[in-house]
This record gives structure tokens, C-alpha cells and sequence, in this order.
């Protein structure tokens, strides 16, 4: 005789956090504030550093921090806030990169 085992599935209602919660507002906003200093990193590479500027590693904080900051958000959000969490990041840190990358490669001279 073939047992079957029945799976309850839960319905988790995810609350907006509430003020106080300090641990949750840190995390959220320094890892947005941390995604667009990353992504003024062709700047800094140029004026201070004197060298070309480079994708792989501003490219790689980048992901790591939106995916890194969902991970922590995650009991306090719904997994559709976190993706958007995560693409919003990732746009912001796109969007710096390119603007910060065509000033380099139009204000600062090379040769």
C-alpha cells in the first residue's frame, strides 16, 4: 500500500518593518549607500589611483553587496521586495558606473 504525505504549505504574511527596527534601516541603506560609492569607483581609479579604470571588480562588490543585503533583508521583506531590492541596486550601480566612467573618459586626458 503506496503512503502519501501531504505538504502543508503556510501562507507568511510579511509585515512592513516597523520604525524601530534599526538593524534592518542600517542594513538597507548602507548597502545603498555602499552600491553607489562602488559605482563612482572609475573616478576614483583615474584621479587618484592614475590607472585605467576596471569593470570586474566594481562589478563584483556590486553584486555581492545587492545579493549580500537581500540575504540579511530577507525575513523582514517578501522575495518579490527583495528582487526588486536587488535589480534596484544593481540599476543604481550601473547607472553611477557608466555616468562616472564617460567623465573619465571625457575630462581626464590621457597621454
Amino acid at each position: 500500500m503506496a503512503t502519501r504525505e501531504h505538504k502543508v504549505f503556510k501562507s507568511v504574511q510579511h509585515r512592513p518593518p516597523t520604525l524601530g527596527d534599526m538593524s534592518g534601516t542600517l542594513i538597507f541603506g548602507f548597502s545603498w549607500l555602499l552600491v553607489m560609492t562602488v559605482g563612482l569607483a572609475p573616478l576614483a581609479e583615474a584621479s587618484l589611483l592614475s590607472r585605467s579604470p576596471s569593470i570586474t571588480m566594481p562589478t563584483t562588490i556590486a553584486f555581492s553587496v545587492a545579493v549580500g543585503s537581500a540575504v540579511l533583508l530577507r525575513r523582514r521583506y517578501s522575495w518579490m521586495n527583495l528582487v526588486l531590492h536587488i535589480f534596484g541596486q544593481i540599476a543604481i550601480w550601473l547607472s553611477f558606473f557608466v555616468m562616472s566612467l564617460a567623465i573619465v573618459l571625457i575630462a581626464i586626458p590621457r597621454g
